[in-house]
């Protein structure tokens, strides 16, 4: 059974059920596994990453349409 089939036939399941039970474990499931990906980082990729957060909410980044500006800019010379 490909990924699709499997996919359409959990929904199937849930939305057949009345299990309170069920549906607050299945949402635990998904909730958990939303967190999991940041914990898994290296100190090093979290330390980076929120370094570049302090800067761009400090305003120190350059836009993406500025930087197509002067890579166009250097491009012409």
């Amino acid at each position: 059974m490909d990924i699709q089939t499997e996919k359409i036939e959990l929904a199937k399941l849930i939305l057949n059920t009345n299990d309170k039970v069920l549906i607050d474990k299945i949402m635990t499931l998904f909730k958990e596994k939303e967190e999991d990906w940041w914990e898994e980082l290296p100190a090093t990729v979290k330390a980076g990453i929120n370094e570049s957060i302090g800067q761009a909410n400090r305003g120190e980044f350059i836009s993406y349409d500025d930087v197509k500006k002067e890579v166009s800019a250097l491009l012409k010379k």
